[in-house]
């Protein structure tokens, strides 16, 4: 490690649990002076920071946040550019999972998966960026998804989100590189958190710790797109070099979650 979140500060949304959790603990295990927790659920968020405080005292602050709210995310990351004059790291990791049939996708779905995974992260993206250009340096870290580097179906909304997730943090790293801001996006397969509600993780499922190291490792070497594991590269490469056979894949997907929602009600 290269000693690269030594002293930083840092907010995180979505960070009472799962990937969220996973990178608060990690930040401090590498030498974090803090992170300012942000989530939406005050019992969780209150357990978690409580727990992580206990052994790293005076370097945890929660503050409960709903990104939908610009002002929740302006008093999140502001409190973290307080309390030491700089903000260092920004994780815009809140969001949710959406696989659904067409035809129970509704104009207020739409609307709060927009809200949530994509506005979500332009609120605190756009509050971080003129305190990081004033400061001339800091790295904003986004979450996306496979489903945001290629086309996943049942998950068009979903996959809406976090491809303009990926390309709103793509523009951005060649706009504002030459002011000392850092981007990096990360975009897993699937990892073992509670986006799968009810349901088990998927065989393939990835550890949240996995996750979670494979993403810091990435952004102290200021990796932009950070895709894992490695069935995500290979699905992605595919997609890029022979859409036949990526076509052939997803169509063959497409027929297995038709038939599951048609006899199990639900995509697995």
């Amino acid at each position: 490690m290269s000693g690269y979140f030594e002293g930083k500060v840092a907010a995180v949304t979505g960070a009472a649990s799962g990937i969220g959790l996973g990178l608060t603990e990690e930040l401090l295990a590498r030498g974090a002076r803090a992170v300012f927790m942000g989530d939406l659920e005050p019992d969780k968020l209150k357990a978690a920071s409580e727990r992580l405080e206990e052994d790293h005292p005076g370097k945890i602050f929660p503050v409960l946040t709903d990104v939908t709210r610009q002002d929740q995310v302006e008093e999140l990351i502001g409190g973290a550019r307080n309390l030491e004059g700089h903000l260092d790291f920004v994780f815009n990791n809140a969001g949710m999972g959406m696989t659904l049939p067409t035809e129970q996708i509704t104009f207020d779905i739409w609307r709060f998966v927009v809200d949530l995974n994509l506005m979500g992260v332009v609120y605190g993206t756009y509050t971080a960026i003129p305190i990081m250009r004033e400061q001339g340096f800091g790295h904003i870290v986004n979450t996306a998804s496979i489903a945001g580097l290629v086309p996943i179906p049942y998950q068009a909304v979903y996959a809406a989100t976090k491809s303009a997730v990926i390309s709103m943090t793509e523009s951005l790293h060649y706009e504002l590189s030459p002011d000392g801001l850092h981007f990096s996006v990360f975009c897993p397969a699937n990892v073992k958190t509670a986006i799968f509600g009810a349901m088990a993780p998927p065989p393939d499922a990835i550890s949240v710790e996995d996750a979670v190291k494979t993403i810091l490792d990435e952004v102290e070497r200021k990796s932009l797109i950070i895709a894992f594991p490695q069935m995500t590269r290979d699905i992605y490469g595919l997609y890029r070099t022979d859409r036949e056979a990526f076509d052939g894949q997803m169509e063959q997907l497409a027929r297995e979650r038709r038939e599951n929602y048609r006899t199990k009600g639900t995509y697995v």
